[in-house]
């Protein structure tokens, strides 16, 4: 289930960790929400500034993050400034790369434009169990598979693969956090969906790959 935060801004109230609607929630007095929709257990850092997003139960932002257009699963760890969605200019044919050109939307306070002439923003999907570094940017349209690894200050410009590590400008496949049998196992199992008394009574289990998967094969 998720909770829909309010359109414009909306405020930490009745002491830390606590907001409209939700008292499992942190979100900072500084940062800006507009149509952003959360799940359980979610902490938002100072000066973040998300438009259209939605996200999963147990992710946090560390802050100074801005965000548009992005769909974010459960038990991901943003950290701070990291940028997904920033939008698109044109690089070829128009002859300028002003959207004052091509947009209605007015982002120096005025425009020529009578219509919408290019598609500027996408769609950015974040899956489950993603950690993303300081500094990183997600171009839109690119979709982080369930537990990647995107290193501090990579430049995203395509698909992430599950379970892989990526980094540069722009990044590349750096290795995959385990073997292909190993994440094949993960992307099955899902683990992110099991009932929360099931994550909390297993937590131990998560800190070794092999004992995690011996003990869903006997409870299979």
């Amino acid at each position: 289930m998720f909770n829909r935060i309010g359109s414009r801004i909306r405020r930490m109230i009745s002491g830390p960790g606590k907001t409209a609607g939700d008292p499992t929630h942190s979100i900072d007095a500084t940062a800006i929400l507009q149509n952003v929709r959360l799940g359980r257990y979610n902490s938002i850092g100072r000066n973040s500034h998300l438009i259209n997003v939605e996200i999963g139960d147990y992710t946090y932002m560390a802050g100074y993050n801005a965000m548009m257009n992005t769909k974010i699963g459960k038990f991901c760890s943003i950290g701070q400034g990291v940028v997904a969605g920033p939008g698109r200019h044109p690089s070829s044919g128009f002859v300028s790369t002003s959207p004052v050109f091509f947009s209605t939307v007015g982002q120096c306070g005025t425009t020529f434009s009578d219509g919408s002439y290019y598609n500027e923003t996408g769609r950015v999907v974040i899956g489950n169990d993603v950690w993303i570094g300081l500094n990183a940017v997600i171009l839109d349209d690119v979709t982080v598979g369930d537990g990647a690894i995107v290193a501090a200050g990579a430049i995203v410009t395509k698909d992430v693969e599950p379970y892989s590590i990526v980094g540069g400008m722009p990044a590349r496949l750096l290795k995959y956090r385990f073997e292909k049998d190993q994440i094949g196992f993960l992307l099955k199992d899902k683990w992110w969906d099991k009932d929360t008394e099931w994550l909390k009574a297993n937590y131990k289990r998560f800190h070794d790959i092999a004992g995690y998967m011996d003990l869903v094969t006997r409870q299979l």
